[in-house]
């Protein structure tokens, strides 16, 4: 008797999963019949582009495959390709589909190509913003996709006004949403970057991750990293930079801002031959060197094995410190801290220059700071001359003396 109900028992359960799946399936199906319908030729209508497709299908696995997906610039590919996929496969969510929503458990795309324009302030995909749905909510918190994903994707974005031209290259890019009632996201990428400035080419290999958070009113905080190997511009190079970043209260008053930064980079060679940033270095290394009371050493190729740094704002406490430069003709330690309330500010710097050594420190009240040690009145007033540049930049971003 026991076994005949435990039979029953199961046979309902196997039953009800299969009215389930059955259901599901079809439910799938007629989805995937209205994409198929909208892209045939009511999408591409309210569009004002055209829109090709290869095959649309349905997997039980997979979810909705497409192959092949093509956008034109307006108002016809007779004006080139905006967006285009080897592949994109789809795969709503079942249970929003049975309350008449539209979610998404996963929306990816192999071999995507997006080519964005900017012309007069105005963007070539500003026309599309329309689509979106109208809510007073930022598209932050009503992105209807628990995962968006890019494999080996080609980006390019170019900037008519300001003349600069971005491309990612061989991008793989992961965005998760990890609420569907929030804007908590995490964020995951890579890629070849390059772009064109001043007429030389820029290229490295970037690897960026992040968390992102948004509440009702935009960004609320964010922690990640972005790394960059074999960096290029023109004859200038770098192996290797990495900066992470921890951003809190980014919307509240500078009072209550909490920011946390640090850089280090490895290796980077820049040529002597006709390049201003040696020119802007010899003229730090002549200040440096008339208060050792000596000649400024020749500067040829710069070469600089390492660089680190940190930023700091807490508490209207503004704080550039842990700076440690080596190159092949300066070794510097220095910091920089800024209590804004207060008004006052704490630095310390230390040189090094073949084997003549320059330490020194300044501390007090923003408008007279104390150098010591003492030096010639003329030495003196450049030093709180760049010293004050240097406050004045950064005040001029984190106003923490409430001055502007």
């Amino acid at each position: 008797m026991i076994f005949t109900r435990l039979r029953l028992v199961l046979a309902a359960l196997l039953l009800l999963l299969a009215a389930g799946g059955v259901f599901s399936y079809f439910k799938y199906k007629k989805f995937s019949a209205y994409l198929a319908d909208q892209i045939g030729g009511q999408a591409a209508k309210k569009l004002g582009r055209e829109v090709r497709v290869k095959s649309v299908a349905f997997s039980p696995l997979k979810g909705i495959v497409i192959r092949e997906a093509c956008v034109s610039r307006r108002p016809d590919f007779s004006k080139g390709e905006f967006f285009c996929a080897k592949k994109a496969v789809i795969r709503p969510q079942l249970t929003a589909m049975l309350r008449n929503k539209v979610y998404f458990s996963s929306v990816s795309f192999e071999k995507p190509a997006l080519k964005v324009r900017e012309k007069n302030g105005r963007w070539d995909f500003e026309d599309l913003l329309a689509f979106l749905p109208e809510t007073d909510k930022g598209l932050y918190l009503t992105w209807n996709a628990s995962e968006l994903v890019l494999k080996d994707a080609y980006l390019e974005a170019d900037l008519e006004t300001s003349g600069l031209s971005l491309a990612l290259e061989n991008t793989n890019l992961k965005l998760e949403h990890y609420s569907a009632f929030g804007g908590n996201y995490g964020l995951k990428a890579e890629g070849l970057l390059k772009s064109a400035v001043k007429g030389k080419l820029l290229s490295a290999e970037v690897e960026l991750e992040a968390d992102i958070n948004f509440d009702y009113g935009g960004l609320a905080s964010t922690k990640g990293s972005l790394e960059a190997e074999k960096a290029s511009y023109g004859e200038i190079s770098l192996a290797g930079l990495r900066t992470n970043w921890a951003l809190f209260n980014i919307r509240k008053p500078l009072a209550e801002k909490n920011y946390q930064v640090s850089l280090t980079a490895e290796h980077l060679l820049v040529p002597a031959n006709g390049n201003k940033a040696r020119d802007a270095v010899a003229e730090g290394l002549k200040l440096f060197s008339a208060a050792m009371g000596r000649p400024a050493p020749k500067i040829t190729d710069m070469e600089m094995p390492s660089l680190s740094a940190a930023f700091s704002l807490d508490d209207s406490v503004l704080a550039v410190k842990d700076v440690s430069l080596r190159t092949n003709f300066l070794d510097l330690d220095a910091g920089l801290s800024i209590n804004g309330p207060a008004k006052t500010s704490d630095t310390s710097l230390k040189v090094l220059i073949g084997q003549n050594k320059l330490e020194m420190s300044a501390s007090g009240p923003l408008a007279a700071p104390e150098i010591k040690p003492l030096l010639s009145s003329t030495l003196s007033a450049s030093f709180k001359a760049a010293l004050a540049g240097a406050q004045a930049s950064l005040l001029k971003i984190f106003p923490v003396t409430g001055e502007r």
